[in-house]
């Protein structure tokens, strides 16, 4: 038993890791708007400051993509980890919207820093293993998806009890993280494995159509997250607000090994097309009538779409059309994403401002719409390797 447990040690350490950094990310995700509404910020106002996580993340991720190569994976790890650290700190201290941007830079930087970086370690940890790769992939994804979806969630049972800007979820998540630290000084150094520092994007030819699907798909989701709020405020239901996040990236940690096993990446493709617009018609549906269930069903099919059938499909096609240049071509992939997660929330929101929630949601549906069928007509199918 002490032989298991040594050796599955560094893995549910570097798995806890990543757990507590995406946890960080959204654990105060659902205090977003009402600390907005405290600073008199408008729609569009709220949009921007939540996309510093996006400021934070982009630099890092597109021209430190080979830190934890030069440095070694431990001490990235550590660094990662220390800027959530820091996040749930100072939100659990002054809960305000000077904090708030602090914490979604070092949110950003942590999570760009320790995604690739997580993988790889968990990949060398274990790599006396005959599926170690399939193992990382499969617990970095995990430990994400429920740190995604786990943050929110545990803050919205928190707040639907009671309504405060101080709610235990985020002392807890720091009083874990400084555990978590410990625990990583723990882990073995390995050397590291060298290589060049700065790894731009690569699009190859054929992915425009598949990265553009990702932006849409992640748009959308943070349209949900950024705009939407302030419509449930209307009707009382801004103490549910963190259910939206959650069962976006819910969704994907469910349906993603099924998705993996079953479909086609270009029917998955497909699917995402018609499930992206539909699923955020019918958040607005929700959102105009004030009907919490539809709209957590229409959240629900735009995480099914973005984090579920498009990301796995889109994945899976990009890898093949990358060939050797694999690592960088999903770098554009997911650089893509990023930008449509940080983007139309700030257009929709001055929409919002400018025209009323309800018209800036109907206004980005439409152009969700449009580039969906136009992708969908331009798509033409790859052959799998």
């Amino acid at each position: 038993y002490f032989f298991i447990f040594k050796h599955q040690m560094p893995k549910f350490t570097i798995s806890f890791a990543l757990f507590l950094i995406t946890f960080a990310v959204n654990v105060a995700m659902p205090l977003f708007r009402p600390m907005a509404a405290a600073a008199g910020l408008n729609n569009g106002q709220t949009a921007l400051v939540l996309s510093f996580y996006i400021a934070g993340m982009l630099p890092c991720y597109v021209l430190l993509g080979g830190i934890s190569d030069r440095l070694g994976r431990k001490p990235v790890l550590i660094f990662s980890l220390f800027c959530a650290f820091v996040s749930n700190l100072l939100l659990t201290i002054s809960p305000n919207i000077e904090a708030l941007i602090v914490a979604r830079v070092l949110q950003g930087v942590g999570l760009a820093l320790s995604m690739g970086t997580g993988t790889a370690y968990l990949a060398e940890v274990l790599r006396h293993q005959p599926d170690s790769a399939t193992q990382a992939a499969n617990a970095a994804a995990r430990a994400t998806s429920i740190g995604f979806g786990g943050g929110p969630f545990v803050t919205t049972l928190v707040l639907v009890i009671c309504f405060t800007f101080k709610p235990i979820t985020l002392p807890i998540a720091t009083l874990l993280t400084a555990a978590g630290l410990l625990l990583c000084l723990r882990l073995p150094n390995l050397p590291p494995v060298g290589g060049a520092l700065v790894r731009l994007p690569y699009f190859p030819t054929g992915s425009g159509i598949v990265n553009t699907a990702i932006g849409i798909c992640w748009g959308a989701t943070s349209v949900v997250i950024a705009v939407v709020p302030t419509q449930m405020a209307k009707f009382d239901l801004q103490a549910y607000a963190g259910l939206c996040p959650a069962l976006i990236a819910g969704t994907g940690a469910i349906i993603q090994p099924y998705i993996r096993r079953r479909f086609d990446p270009n029917f998955s493709i497909k699917l995402g097309f018609a499930l992206a617009p539909l699923g955020f018609g019918i958040t607005i549906w929700g959102c105009a009538l004030g009907f919490l269930p539809l709209l957590l069903f229409g959240t629900f099919l735009i995480g099914t779409a973005a984090y579920g059938f498009t990301y796995q499909g889109g994945l899976a096609i990009i890898s093949n059309l990358g060939g050797q240049q694999r690592a960088r071509a999903v770098s554009g992939f997911m650089f893509v994403g990023y930008v449509g997660f940080g983007l139309p929330p700030v257009v929709v929101g001055y929409l919002a401002d400018w025209l009323g929630i309800i018209n800036g949601l109907l206004l980005f549906e439409i152009a969700i719409i449009l580039l969906s069928f136009w992708l969908f007509l331009r798509f033409k199918e790859l052959k799998l390797q």
